[in-house]
């Protein structure tokens, strides 16, 4: 990593410690250029702002291309564990975190959509060989799910988690392969 890199990884690590405290408008520059030993002519020197900074940080979230399309191989050969191993190879805790931050109740309201958005448009532009009627549905689904998979993780973390991963990742392979209409009369029904 060169000085630059370095550069910035400090800013954004020292972000993120004031950011765990207070909500965006609320961040100064000096406070992050403090905690990261740097003047404020070092910030202005990469971003504009805290919100430049802010934006750059969240673009650095979103799953890559290749990540969406491993993930779309593993579902269309209905091999949902290994969707979730992709995840696990790809995802470090610390950016998971950063994720459920910007998630939960003190996080930015936007990137939730902004996430969503971000895959849907990954997938959607990967898989173009459907029609168009089949497009707009996948988009529903996808919408569906990616919502239902991300208040899961969002209340698992809500939850201090408070069950461990690997037993969240079995919740999302058993609605995968079984459906929510079948889960909810076993447990129901128990």
């Amino acid at each position: 990593m060169n000085v630059k890199e370095q550069t910035k990884l400090n800013l954004k690590e020292a972000f993120w410690k004031v950011y765990k405290e207070k909500p965006l408008n609320k961040i100064s520059i000096k406070e992050i250029t403090d905690i990261a030993g740097y003047n404020r002519g070092t910030f202005y020197n990469y971003y504009k702002d805290v919100h430049d900074m802010f934006e750059e940080i969240k673009q650095s979230l979103m799953p890559p291309e290749e990540e969406i399309a491993v993930m779309l191989k593993t579902i269309k050969q209905k091999e949902w564990d290994k969707m979730i191993d992709v995840r696990d190879s790809s995802e470090d805790i610390n950016q998971r975190d950063q994720i459920l931050l910007l998630f939960g109740p003190n996080g930015d309201p936007n990137f939730i959509h902004e996430y969503k958005r971000d895959i849907r448009r990954k997938i959607l532009r990967q898989v173009n060989d459907i029609s168009t009627k089949d497009s707009l549905k996948l988009e529903y689904v996808l919408e569906f799910m990616l919502s239902g998979l991300l208040s899961v993780a969002m209340l698992w973390s809500e939850n201090d988690e408070n069950i461990p991963e690997e037993e969240l990742d079995q919740v999302f392979y058993e609605i995968m392969e079984s459906g929510l209409k079948e889960i909810l009369v076993n447990i129901l029904s128990d």
